[in-house]
C-alpha cells in the first residue's frame, strides 16, 4: 500500500535486530530464500480459497504468514482490504511488487512482524476481521487470536501441514490428524469443509495436508471469547 507521499507502506510491527531479541531463524531462512527474486505474483491463490468466498461480500481480511502474496493479492483483487503478515521482509517486498503491478496497492498493507514472538509481533485486534487465512503456518497460540479476530459472521480458511507417514510424531510446525477439526469445533463454530489429506511423495508431497473452513456464527449466547 503506498501512503499520500508515495512511499511503499511496510508496516514493520517487529523488528528483532532493533530490540535486541534473537532473530527467528526461520524468519532468516526465509528472508534468503526471498533475497535476490524478481518482482512478480503468482496469480493462483491456495485451491482451499476461492471455494470459501464465492459469494461473500469483500470486507476486511487478514493473510497470515502470507509469504509472497499470491493469497492477499488475489483477495485484494476481489475488492478484500488485506492486512498481510509475514516476518520476511524481502517476501513483503515482492509482495507489495506483485500487488502494484496488480493494480491492488491501494488495497493491501504489509506487516513485518514475528508472529511467533512473545508479546507477538503483530497483535490481531478483536472482532477485526472478515475472513482470516491460514495456509501452511502453524503456532499454536495464535488460534485463540484467530478466534477472537473474527467477526461474527467471519470466516477462517486454513491449510495446514500433517506429518510424513514414516515420521508420525511431526513437529511444532505439523498439526497432528483431526487437530485442526478438534480445535475449531471447541470454538462452536460452524464448520463448512474439513478435509485431510495423506502425503503424496510421488507427487512432491511430503507432508499431508488439513483443510478446514468454517464460519462464526452471528450470535453465540453465553459464549464469552
Amino acid at each position: 500500500m503506498r501512503n499520500p507521499t508515495g512511499a511503499t507502506r511496510l508496516e514493520s510491527a517487529a523488528r528483532q535486530q532493533d530490540d535486541g531479541r534473537q532473530v527467528n531463524r526461520q524468519i532468516a531462512k526465509w528472508n534468503a530464500r526471498y533475497a535476490g527474486r524478481e518482482p512478480g505474483f503468482d496469480e493462483s491463490p491456495a485451491s482451499l480459497l476461492p471455494p470459501a468466498v464465492d459469494g461473500v461480500n469483500p470486507g476486511r481480511a487478514l493473510d497470515l504468514a502470507c509469504g509472497t502474496g499470491r493469497n492477499a493479492i488475489w483477495l485484494a483483487r476481489r475488492g478484500w482490504r488485506v492486512d498481510a503478515v509475514d516476518g520476511a521482509e524481502t517476501a513483503l517486498d515482492l509482495l507489495l511488487a506483485g500487488a502494484e503491478r496488480a493494480g491492488c496497492e491501494d488495497r493491501v498493507t504489509a506487516h513485518a512482524a514475528d508472529l511467533e514472538s512473545e508479546p507477538p509481533g503483530f497483535v490481531i485486534a478483536r472482532e477485526a476481521y472478515d475472513l482470516i487465512v491460514d495456509c501452511y503456518f502453524i503456532h499454536r497460540p495464535l488460534f485463540a487470536a484467530v478466534r477472537a479476530g473474527t467477526r461474527p459472521g467471519g470466516l477462517f480458511v486454513a491449510a495446514l501441514h500433517l506429518p510424513a507417514p514414516a515420521g508420525g510424531k511431526g513437529h511444532r510446525y505439523v498439526l497432528q490428524p483431526g487437530e485442526l477439526e478438534r480445535e475449531v469445533k471447541a470454538w462452536r463454530w460452524d464448520i463448512l469443509h474439513s478435509a485431510e489429506r495423506a502425503a503424496r511423495p510421488s507427487a512432491g508431497d511430503d507432508l499431508g495436508v488439513a483443510e478446514i473452513i468454517a464460519r462464526r456464527p452471528t450470535r453465540q449466547p453465553g459464549l464469552r471469547l
